[in-house]
């Protein structure tokens, strides 16, 4: 039961969030765009459907003050629902108070007139412990504890906010080991209709030379004698063991850091119910709101099944944009003492290649930030790691007082965060960046 793997606080606010969501026959739905973020709408649309109540789901992608008061006040009316944005954006609608914020990024202090929950303020680490999807679980099973089955939206959300290297950790951990019931493998993190195109459409880990030279592939399985027709799932403990050491090698000829090498063996879970791995399932839902066909899993995993061959159609289009923007970004990437960054290809793609990066590409000891140049503005995506966070770096910080100082605004984890600033002011802002950054960590 969720009482018994959250204090009482946590889940008196939780209940007072969800008594005030069944006063309503019609709520709105705020959710961030990405991949935890419409993991976060599908749980929370399936707990509405099922108690009746209609609503009408809006996707975040801009959390400065202008562009999200602006979006809040399309249905200012309507009791809403933010989730995996919200608890720092709630100082820009300072005059409304009918809603319930479901959220784990770092927010300043500015007391809420509405509902504000957010696992950090519970104890909870938001980079490793808890999600937006986290969040929209719990308010899901307060609802209703039959709601226990929308488990694998709670698991890709974890995925797609990383959450699950080297295994779920604090309030994650006790949601996964309460409530999951499917078989688990422990076993290398990549899945396709074959070991061939499991590997050619890997980004998450990220092969260099292997990802996206399907050649390449072919050539490394000849050598290992694998079939490359067989599914990762059907490998016998020889062949997965031949395998993994051969990619385990090539990570760690990438000069990469123990979090890229971690991310080479995972636990992927079976949803029999759903007819997916939990790598798979993470997949779908991030590629497509990668590529703004954000409600398309939203719609499927509401019962709309004609859209599944468009919802897997746009995860292969989202895979092949990212492996051809990272290989091309990885080449014009520019640095300094403190930093490296570089300009996306297209338009919400910075963030992905920027995490992929980070993770994979480069070493260590820099963060990278990643610019999608707009026609009225810059959006900002930066990564770190888990070594730098270590060692003081805070990236909700330095994307917050950087933005500031140009003119923008910012914010979000201390690992991973992003802005939004005016044009031609980027120069500044990396000198700012660096400021900061040096001011976290000192020599680099």
């Amino acid at each position: 039961m969720i009482n018994d793997i959250i204090n009482n606080d946590f889940y008196s606010l939780l209940k007072k969030g969800s008594e005030k969501i069944r006063e309503n026959d019609y709520v709105r739905i705020l959710a961030h765009y990405d991949g935890d973020g419409v993991s976060s709408a599908i749980i929370l649309t399936n707990a509405l459907k099922r108690e009746g109540i209609k609503f009408h789901l809006s996707y975040v992608s801009s959390l400065d003050e202008k562009g999200f008061r602006q979006l809040y006040e399309e249905e200012k009316d309507v009791f809403t629902i933010m989730v995996d944005a919200g608890s720092d954006q709630a100082q820009f609608i300072s005059d409304y108070n009918n809603y319930v914020i479901l959220d784990h990024h770092f927010h300043r202090d500015f007391k809420a007139p509405g509902i504000n929950i957010n696992a950090r303020d519970f104890g909870y680490n938001g980079t490793t412990e808890a999600c937006g999807a986290t969040m929209a679980f719990l308010m899901a099973l307060t609802m209703n504890e039959d709601n226990k089955d929308l488990l694998p939206f709670f698991v890709s959300g974890v995925m797609a906010d990383k959450q699950d290297i080297g295994g779920f950790k604090g309030l994650n951990a006790s949601i996964y080991n309460e409530y999951n019931k499917n078989k688990t493998f422990h076993m290398i993190n990549i899945d396709g209709s074959n070991i061939h195109e499991a590997i050619t459409y890997s980004t998450d880990p990220f092969f260099y030379n292997l990802t996206g030279y399907p050649d390449n592939v072919n050539e490394m399985l000849s050598s290992l004698n694998i079939d490359p027709e067989k599914h990762v799932y059907d490998l016998d403990n020889a062949e997965m063991l031949r395998l993994g050491k051969a990619l385990s090698l090539r990570l760690l000829s990438q000069n990469i850091g123990i979090d890229g090498i971690k991310y080479l063996e995972t636990d992927v879970i079976m949803f029999d119910e759903i007819k997916m791995s939990s790598k798979l399932l993470s997949d779908i839902i991030d590629g497509n709101s990668r590529i703004g066909a954000n409600s398309i899993p939203v719609q499927y995993f509401l019962g709309d099944k004609s859209v599944e061959n468009e919802m897997n159609s746009n995860r292969r289009i989202f895979k092949t944009k990212l492996i051809d923007y990272i290989y091309r970004s990885k080449n014009n990437i520019k640095e300094n003492d403190y930093l490296r960054y570089f300009y996306a290809p297209e338009s919400e793609m910075a963030g992905p290649i920027t995490g992929t990066m980070a993770l994979y590409l480069f070493d260590v000891k820099k963060p990278i930030i990643g610019f999608n140049a707009g026609t009225e503005n810059i959006k900002v995506s930066s990564r770190g790691t888990r070594h730098l966070v270590s060692r003081g770096l805070n990236l909700s910080v330095v994307m917050r007082e950087a933005s500031q100082r140009v003119g923008g605004s910012g914010g979000g984890h201390d690992i991973a965060a992003g802005a939004v600033i005016p044009l031609d002011t980027e120069k500044k802002f990396i000198d700012y960046c660096s400021e900061i950054i040096k001011s976290q960590l000192g020599s680099i």
